[in-house]
């Protein structure tokens, strides 16, 4: 299902910042994490890192409100668990 993201593209080069829209497919979406990044002027705004299945990365300043919702809902957090002397995520 494609979804419109808006990613973060920085030219160091000739030092310009734009934000693009893009359209991703959510079935190759691997991970999204959210991050904390560098805009003009050293900024700092929210983002997303953003890895897909064919392995490009993006940096999203946008992304979809279902997925914004998946990140909000604390139910699917990872939780601790003891096995004899070491500690899993689950």
């Amino acid at each position: 299902m494609l979804k419109k993201f808006t990613i973060f593209h920085s030219d160091e080069s000739q030092r310009i910042t734009q934000e693009i829209p893009i359209l991703l497919n959510l079935d190759h979406l691997v991970s999204l994490k959210p991050i904390k990044m560098t805009a003009e002027d050293r900024k700092v705004i929210n983002g997303y890192w953003i890895r897909m299945s064919n392995g490009k990365k993006y940096k999203a300043v946008q992304i979809p409100s279902e997925v914004t919702d998946l990140l909000s809902d604390n139910s699917f957090m990872s939780k601790s668990v003891s096995l004899g002397n070491e500690a899993t995520l689950q």
